[in-house]
């Protein structure tokens, strides 16, 4: 227990923003030129794709949906229209149902890249966990670099992250270094199980968020540079040399192998509205009975 509640302060400390109730809506995406304005709404755009709205892939896309939705930030919309999935959905592969993202972030670096995106594709049938890593990875840069101001839907996303449930691995560097090579290949090697965060600390300030975060996870800032790898269960610090991509990859997969799988699963809020469907649906049957 006191294990997890150092891992849990650790995560606390790194998010020091507020969480806003996201609460929007499911966009109904009806036209091909509704569906080019959507795209480019914000940096991370999602589109499922479906013949109708019903049947279990929807469900799982709406349950996905809603997880995302608790914090916001990602533009969130599906489409029961030929002349708009078809124009996205180009290859003879790519059937129904079939989710879209519209990605800002340069898939190699993470950084973004302004008035230019990468579509994505995840085709069905969907299952809860493997959509919702895929979308929650593909919501945020290869590397979450820390302090950022890039607007209040980056903030949100990275609420996500950090919430998310994924591994996360720690870096720190001081402001006045250069960020190596190996933090973005090692990042890139273990995206689908772990979240890369990125800090650039500045070590004679007590009020720093990287000094905070360092300390939380037991690292000191006279360490400089420093990582550690943290699950729900355990923290590790890492002792080698952050400049070789093959000795931290070998770390991280050690720690994971160690672990227990990261299985997400949704929560109450986001299976509400499943049971508010399926009860409204009783209610109606039995009326009309």
């Amino acid at each position: 227990m006191a294990v997890r509640a150092a891992v849990a302060a650790s995560i606390v400390a790194a998010m020091l923003i507020t969480a806003a109730a996201a609460g929007e809506e499911l966009r109904d995406v009806k036209q091909a030129a509704d569906a080019v304005y959507f795209s480019k709404s914000t940096e991370v755009v999602v589109m499922g794709c479906f013949d109708q709205r019903e049947g279990s892939d929807w469900q799982v896309f709406l349950q996905v949906a809603r997880e995302l939705n608790r914090y916001g930030g990602v533009g969130i919309g599906s489409t029961i229209t030929k002349g708009v999935w078809s124009r996205y959905l180009e290859s003879e592969a790519d059937k129904l149902p079939a989710v879209v993202v519209w990605t800002s972030y340069d898939p190699d670096t993470g950084r973004i890249r302004k008035g230019k995106k990468t579509k994505l594709i995840f085709p069905g049938p969907f299952k809860f966990e493997s959509l919702y890593k895929f979308l929650v990875r593909e919501s945020l840069p290869l590397v979450l670099r820390l302090p950022a101001n890039d607007g209040a839907d980056f903030q949100k996303r990275q609420m996500l992250g950090m919430h998310s449930g994924f591994p996360k691995l720690f870096i720190f560097m001081s402001k006045r270094e250069v960020e190596p090579d190996s933090v973005a290949e090692v990042a890139l090697q273990h995206k689908q199980t772990t979240i890369c965060v990125y800090y650039m600390v500045d070590p004679k300030n007590e009020e720093d968020e990287g000094t905070q975060v360092m300390k939380s996870l037991g690292l000191e800032s006279a360490s400089l540079p420093a990582a550690a790898i943290a699950s729900s269960a355990s923290v590790k610090a890492f002792d080698g040399d952050l400049t070789k991509s093959e000795g931290l990859s070998l770390f991280v997969k050690e720690f994971l192998q160690g672990q227990e799988e990261f299985v997400p699963q949704p929560t109450a809020q986001a299976s509400k509205g499943d049971r508010n469907k399926k009860s409204n649906a009783r209610k109606k049957k039995a009326k009309e009975l």
